[in-house]
């Protein structure tokens, strides 16, 4: 049933094979001997199907038909059941369904399906490969047996099954045969038995169209007697003649049952069909992808009773998990859960007043009922003596409010405190379960898996034994660690505090909630914005902005991953594109005479690699002595002497040959945006820089052509112009004379004046500029000079020239960004990707570039960060990887608050690392493969030489010694 779904309707399908046989399996043996010659055709016309010296000559047309005779051996053997037994691969049979000739001729001469691939593409041939498929189905099910009969009478009913086709009438002899091979009967059932079963009263019209009266009355005897589409098939083609296009009768039946259009079909949650990737049992990924493709309603009950509670798929179960209730820093506003409050640096996946009465109710239901619902086994409990009822209040709270791990962002218990719990608790007389196997689906399998211990969310001074309750759950715990927690928020100022403006959903269900970073806490303005947004699907929570791209499962043949990308415009997702397949062969990939598989983490001597479906995506630093010359890409000398090319800048042209780019396409000094621009008439240029990432992007425009005709009828998109006003437009701000100073809403809490240097190495007119481009400035001024690259944090640029900003906090942790000057407080990641990714969701496609753009990409990366004193800066690195920092935005912050920004930081390489539905789901974060934390603690410089001059000199002694 489920190729039947894939392949889109069962009529049609049916209808197509049948003229592909009438034209392949019903044509006379003579038509294939008109393809043959010489002897070779002599011994073809001598040859009756009704003979009883039939194998005979057949060994007489191996005999004397040569291989080059493709036209004739594909004929053959769709005509002919002891041609394609006598081939020893039944894929022969469908060689005629190939479009091209190159592919026909190797099917004919192929002896297996590997030698298909060099020749035969699935996606032109998609076809021909679902036959192939299941002739290799059919002919290993055959295989299952050891009596020769049973083999026998299994061909005879198979042998064709790949083109629709197999002998009904012979099944309840094959299941007396082969009686002693229930292998085989089951295979041959499953086989036999996925034609489909519909209702047909609808095409009982169709009948009417025939001038045959006998036709009439046979179709709807047929269509009242049967669903099965074979035999329906079979007794129209008997009594009403082959399928014709032309014919009346036949095109009623198209049209009847036309195949739905899918391609804007929204399945009921994109978002948790990522998840189905993850699961590990066949019958959960199928179950999975029914599920979030069709609905909860039709397979949801038996998803969640095969899969939802087995320990093996905890990764599904967490993936569906985080879609629903993605985990967030911070928890405050519980009555009942009290004791997991004011705790800003620990992340809750459900903290909310439902999640807070729920666990009321839970311990409620515990003290009327004498049990408690876990898991969805009711388990009798001890009375409270026993097992005291705070305890359990804990237990529920954390089961209910689900505080996350820092790493992994799993919400299970840890294994240890929940078999001391429920070993301690729970009536085991009474329930026919062990301790552990219950614990099983509440805590991860693995000893080092990342899990919650259930004792950090516990307050012991309101237990009423506490010094028991520490002992059953946490013996090795020093019991000082439990008798101060703090249960009430901390008195904060407004420049001390720790916010989430968008806890507790303050939007509507059809809007996103993000975060207004330029509005201060107590500044009396919106701290956060709703934006019109789509769900992935009609069960999903999970929401996306509109005018964004999202990838979408889609059904597709065999174990082929397929995609479309669909744009949310409004509250739907719409304008679905088909993306190229991803071939399960294709998917890993090779490292000299090793096979590395997807998703898997490696080293290329130091440097950090993934496979992504079949890309190696690695670093690119220099290893062991090569990285002391210089400190950065090949060697190059760190000269400041800009160039650009394809809008990327670089530091100078050593650098940008290092990251590929051809000498015909560098330009030296600094071009001004608008200088080679052509606009239409009525349009004005205005600069708009862009990082474009996808190879498919030849230019990358770095200027937009205003229409200045009508500005009331354009769309809104603020722009901030020099004295500091925000424009509805762009067009707004021409027509007004205004000169841009950056895109984008007026920021707050920047300086709007002062030439600054960005960590990207390029200069910008003021802090607030850079920070429109989401980049941290590194210092004062123009920029000048190039860093080394190293991960440790400290200055790395001593001229005079460069005033290093003093950092926020002495001791914090934080950062030297690649080929930057000077340290930062707070958290950073190296981010790897996969170019080819970026290209697929552009190829085929009418995506704008501007999905895959850097700043669009920074954009989408920041609605993951919560915290509202926190903002993400990033920039493409001289290494052509991904620099991405959450930086506070306080200017005297607390401890706190440059520590939630790190956590934050760490909170999105997870998500990457994961290959979380959050990332994976969105067309602009879905190449993000690998995230490698490097913030640290500063380091003070021991080197009494002025490093720049050193590396100036190291450059000059390359030079010398490559002469």
């Amino acid at each position: 049933m489920e190729r039947t779904r894939c392949g889109g309707s069962w009529w049609a399908r049916l209808v197509f094979a049948s003229f592909a046989l009438s034209f392949a399996g019903s044509q006379e043996l003579s038509a294939c001997c008109g393809k043959a010659e010489g002897t070779c055709r002599s011994v073809c016309e001598k040859m009756s199907l009704g003979s009883s010296i039939r194998e005979e000559r057949i060994q007489n047309i191996y005999k004397f038909c040569t291989p080059d005779l493709i036209e004739f051996w594909i004929c053959m053997n769709q005509t002919i059941q002891e041609v394609v037994s006598g081939s020893g691969w039944w894929g022969k049979t469908c060689c005629a369904l190939a479009h091209s000739g190159q592919c026909r001729h190797a099917c004919a001469s192929a002896s297996d399906a590997r030698a298909l691939s060099p020749v035969c593409r699935r996606s032109d041939e998609i076809a021909f490969f679902d036959c192939v498929q299941r002739q290799q189905e059919a002919q290993w099910c055959c295989s299952q047996t050891v009596s020769l009969s049973c083999h026998e009478v299994c061909e005879s009913v198979v042998w064709r099954v790949g083109l629709g086709r197999f002998d009904s009438s012979l099944t309840d002899h094959a299941a007396e045969v082969c009686e002693g091979s229930p292998a085989l009967l089951r295979c041959l059932y499953d086989l036999t038995a996925s034609t489909v079963h519909t209702d047909t009263s609808k095409y009982l019209p169709c009948c009417q169209e025939s001038a045959s009266a006998e036709c009439r009355k046979n179709c709807e005897a047929v269509l009242h007697r049967t669903g099965e589409s074979q035999e329906i098939a079979d007794a129209l083609a008997l009594n009403c003649g082959a399928p014709a296009i032309h014919d009346e009768l036949w095109q009623c039946f198209l049209r009847k049952d036309a195949p739905v259009n899918t391609k804007n079909f929204v399945p009921y949650d994109a978002a948790k069909l990522h998840c189905c990737e993850k699961a590990v049992t066949i019958n959960c990924k199928k179950l999975c992808f029914e599920t979030f493709n069709i609905g909860w309603p039709t397979n949801g009950q038996k998803f969640y009773s095969d899969c939802l509670v087995d320990p093996q798929e905890m990764k599904l179960i967490e993936c569906i998990e985080e879609v629903d209730a993605p985990c967030s820093l911070g928890c405050a506003g519980l009555t009942y859960c009290s004791q997991l409050n004011n705790r800003p640096t620990t992340l809750f996946r459900s903290c909310s007043a439902q999640a807070d009465l729920n666990a009321h109710v839970a311990v409620a239901e515990r003290k009327d009922k004498g049990s408690v619902l876990i898991s969805g086994l009711n388990l009798p409990l001890k009375n409270s003596s026993q097992c005291p009822t705070d305890l359990w209040k804990s237990v529920a709270c954390t089961l209910h409010v689900k505080p996350c791990s820092s790493k992994g962002h799993s919400s299970l218990l840890c294994a240890a405190d929940c078999i001391r719990v429920v070993s301690s608790c729970v009536e085991w007389s009474r329930v026919r379960l062990t301790a552990a196997a219950l614990c099983a689906r509440l805590a991860p399998a693995a000893p080092d898996a990342p899990c919650v211990p259930l004792h950090e969310f516990m307050n012991p001074s309101q237990l009423a034994r506490p010094f028991e309750v520490i002992l059953i759950l946490a013996p090795w715990v020093p019991l000082h660690e439990f008798m101060n927690p703090s249960t009430e928020p901390a008195l904060l100022s407004a420049k001390e505090v720790v916010t989430s403006p968008c806890a507790g959903s303050p939007c509507n269900a059809s809007q996103l909630c993000v975060v207004n970073r330029n509005c201060a806490y107590g500044a009396g303005c919106a701290r956060y914005a709703c934006l019109d947004a789509c769900p992935l699907g009609e069960g999903s929570s999970y929401m996306v902005p509109s005018g964004s791209w999202v990838r979408v499962p889609v059904p597709c043949y065999g174990n082929d991953l397929c995609y479309k990308v669909c744009r949310c415009e409004g509250h739907n997702l719409a304008h679905c594109q088909q993306l190229p397949p991803i071939y399960p062969d294709s998917t890993n990939c090779r490292l000299h005479d090793k096979v590395v598989k997807d998703g898997e983490k490696y080293y290329m001597e130091c440097n950090e690699c993934v496979c992504v479906l079949g890309e190696r995506v690695c670093a690119r630093r220099a290893c062991g002595r090569a990285a002391l010359l210089t400190g950065l890409p090949c060697n190059c000398p760190p000269h400041h002497l800009p160039v650009t090319a394809a809008g990327r800048h670089h530091a100078n042209a050593c650098l940008a040959k290092c990251a590929g780019v051809p000498d015909v396409f560098i330009e030296f000094g600094a071009t001004a945006a608008c200088a080679a621009a052509s606009c239409p008439r009525r349009h004005v240029c205005l600069p708009r820089p862009a990082v474009c990432l996808s190879q498919l992007t030849n230019t990358c425009p770095q200027y937009v052509c205003v229409n200045t005709t009508n500005c009331k009828s354009q769309p809104v998109m603020p722009v901030c112009d020099t004295d500091g006003r925000t424009h509805f437009s762009p067009c707004h701000l021409v027509m007004s004379r205004a000169t841009l100073a950056y895109w984008g809403h007026c920021l707050t809490g920047c300086v709007t004046s002062g030439t600054v240097c960005g960590v990207n190495g390029v200069t910008y007119a003021s802090e607030c500029a850079a920070w429109a481009e989401y980049v941290s400035v590194d210092y004062h001024g123009p920029c000048f000079a190039v860093g080394p690259i190293s991960d440790s944090m400290g200055p790395r640029c001593e001229f005079d020239r460069i005033q290093c900003p003093p950092l926020k906090s002495p001791a914090c942790l934080g950062f030297t960004a690649p080929g930057a000057c000077c340290p930062k407080c707070g958290g950073a990641i190296r981010v790897l990707y996969a170019k080819k990714q970026f290209d697929r969701a552009l190829y085929g496609t009418n995506i704008s570039d501007n999905v895959v753009h850097l700043n669009n990409i920074l954009r989408t990366l920041e609605r993951h960060v919560k915290i509202a004193e926190c903002a993400l800066r990033g920039y493409l690195t001289v290494e052509m990887e991904l620099f991405v920092s959450v930086e506070t935005l306080m200017e005297n912050p607390t401890d706190l608050q440059l520590s939630v920004c790190v956590l934050e930081a760490e909170k999105l390489a997870d998500l990457i690392n994961r290959g979380s539905a959050l990332i994976n789901s969105d067309v602009a974060l879905c190449a993000l493969s690998y995230a490698i934390p490097v913030h640290t603690y500063p380091t003070q410089s021991a080197c009494g030489i002025n490093i720049s001059i050193a590396l100036l000199i190291l450059s000059c002694l390359v030079t010398l010694i490559s002469r």
